[in-house]
């Protein structure tokens, strides 16, 4: 858990946290602004209720490999007036990497999953 409350999980490996899975998350977080504004792009044309799209995850694990993506950020829409819960709208965008490059990885952004969302 971060200082503002999101959630990094990161694959098991044997009943611990996969050290592969440390090494990226570590890594992703140091870069996270760049990456969470490139994220949040792709919300930007979502047709949602006045609020906030916050960043409440970022997965390593299970869910972002049956995506096929190095991690999944996970966004749910919080309303101006109100706290998080359940059954507020929610969007996966996943970062994949189609094919390796060197230092610097592009990563292709798409939305994975998305929740409650009426438009």
């Amino acid at each position: 858990m971060l200082a503002d409350s999101t959630e990094i999980i990161v694959a098991d490996e044997k009943g611990r946290p996969s050290a592969i899975g440390i090494e990226k998350a570590i890594s992703i977080v140091r870069n996270r602004a760049h990456l969470e504004a490139r994220a949040r792009q792709l919300l930007l044309p979502l047709d949602v209720p006045e609020g906030e799209w916050r960043l409440v995850g970022i997965d390593f694990g299970i869910e972002a490999q049956c995506h096929n993506c190095e991690f999944l950020m996970c966004f749910a829409l919080q309303a101006t007036t109100a706290e998080l819960c359940a059954t507020n709208p929610y969007v996966e965008i996943g970062f994949a990497l189609p094919w390796r490059s060197g230092a610097n990885p592009m990563f292709v952004l798409t939305i994975q999953t998305a929740i409650a969302l009426t438009g």
